[in-house]
């Protein structure tokens, strides 16, 4: 059985869009606002979803961040960059946003605690005295939760339009460094 310390967690590389992708595909049900695309097909669009786009300036941008198990399978991975997303409420102290924290669900718990303990590290590297981020608020606040037991502290609720015309329920969440 895996645990958090059989993870490491390094920058991410051109090699490992695809995983990063697949993962996100796996949860495409609720995290991606064109539902139900394949993202590593849309990945070769003359015009891919914004999403894909996202991701892949970020891996370009070296802003992406690999978890690994012991025998080096990619178990998850994040986005950590100095500005928050438009939604998010601005900051007076410097901060870390963690973006597009996703997981193989088999690893789910170990790897998102990997992932957050590298954020909190990141942070404190940089400087940066608040780690924050934002997650899905469906489903009783499941993944809420999941981050508050990593450290987090849940704020403000909001609510985003998805493509499809429905609302996707979110939370903004943060942490001191």
């Amino acid at each position: 059985m895996a645990k958090v310390s059989d993870m490491t967690v390094a920058e991410g590389g051109p090699d490992d869009v695809l995983d990063f992708l697949a993962m996100f595909y796996d949860h495409s049900s609720w995290l991606v606002p064109v539902q139900y695309v394949d993202l590593l097909e849309a990945r070769e669009w003359e015009e891919p979803p914004p999403i894909v786009k996202q991701v892949l300036r970020h891996f370009r941008d070296g802003q992406a961040r690999i978890c690994r198990d012991l025998l080096t399978r990619i178990t998850g991975g994040s986005v950590l960059t100095d500005e928050a997303p438009e939604f998010a409420p601005q900051v007076e102290e410097p901060e870390l946003y963690l973006h597009f924290l996703v997981t193989r669900v088999r690893f789910r718990q170990f790897s998102m605690a990997a992932l957050v303990a590298d954020a909190r590290a990141e942070a404190a590297r940089r400087g940066a005295r608040v780690l924050r981020t934002h997650c899905w608020a469906g489903e009783e606040g499941r993944m809420v939760r999941e981050y508050e037991e990593l450290g987090f502290t849940a704020t403000l609720e909001f609510e985003e339009l998805r493509s499809d015309g429905s609302l996707w329920p979110g939370r903004m969440l943060h942490t001191l460094v």
